[in-house]
């Protein structure tokens, strides 16, 4: 199923052993920006899951993001004491949080999860909002990638660039996330009782309209935290002030358990 857990950072036995779960058309390696900012002694792995990018998503019709992400867990060598997800990702993180036997993780930090509000009636508005901003996140994608050259980039071309992004992702990827962000809205929140701190931006559209202040409501023990700076891509443009979150959030929540 998955791939090989890579191991990111050695740390030592004392030091929490943080997971690390990469969203869509993305790849475990994105997380080295926010690694090398993390505490030397921390026991850092990322997972290369089958959402990696470039995949065919087929891996649609053998799990779902839940079951993936649980057959990675079970390939590591201790559990983790803190599962860290970006966007779809994340959401994989929250299903499983949610939907698990036993809590995979005693603490989490989801940045740019997208959720869908019990209340939030699945329309075809919906639909056509979420596929504009499947474009944007796409964009915003791009940019990271180009780091200070999408500056000076001519804006027709980088219009092109984020369709052919796009044509190359198809329906299948578009679907995939539409359905996953469908399915969050029958997520069981209330079985989440571990510390959850959502990461994201005011101007993502993921927690935008209200959806920030429902996943705060619906989650026992969670902190959704909203910045002016962070995008979508937060863990990397601005993996400083992430890192610095997350670190304040495990002192926080500081125990025998997640330091063991």
């Amino acid at each position: 199923m998955t791939g090989p857990v890579q191991s990111l950072s050695a740390g030592t036995p004392q030091g929490p052993r943080a997971v690390l779960v990469h969203g869509m058309e993305d790849t475990w390696e994105s997380w080295y920006p926010l690694v090398r900012l993390l505490p030397s002694h921390w026991q850092v792995s990322a997972l290369d899951l089958p959402w990696r990018a470039g995949n065919d998503y087929g891996w649609r019709r053998e799990a779902t993001p839940r079951g993936w992400l649980e057959h990675g867990l079970a390939q590591l060598p201790e559990p983790p004491t803190l599962l860290v997800g970006h966007s779809f990702g994340a959401t994989a993180v929250l299903e499983t949080l949610a939907g698990a036997d036993r809590l995979p993780a005693p603490a989490a930090v989801l940045a740019a999860p997208f959720y869908r509000p019990p209340g939030l009636p699945a329309t075809w508005s919906v639909f056509e909002r979420s596929r504009s901003n499947f474009d944007d996140i796409i964009r915003a994608g791009l940019d990271v990638r180009l780091g200070r050259r999408a500056e000076h980039l001519d804006p027709a071309l980088r219009t092109h660039m984020v369709r052919m992004m796009s044509e190359r992702i198809g329906p299948a990827g578009f679907l995939t996330l539409f359905e996953q962000f469908l399915a969050t809205a029958g997520f069981d929140l209330s079985r989440v009782d571990v510390p959850v701190l959502v990461l994201g931006g005011t101007t993502d559209p993921c927690l935008a309209d209200g959806r920030a202040e429902a996943l705060q409501r619906e989650l026992p023990r969670g902190r959704v935290r909203l910045d002016d700076d962070y995008h979508h891509f937060c863990h990397v443009a601005q993996a400083a002030e992430v890192a610095a979150e997350i670190c304040a959030f495990v002192d926080a929540n500081h125990s025998e358990e997640m330091s063991a």
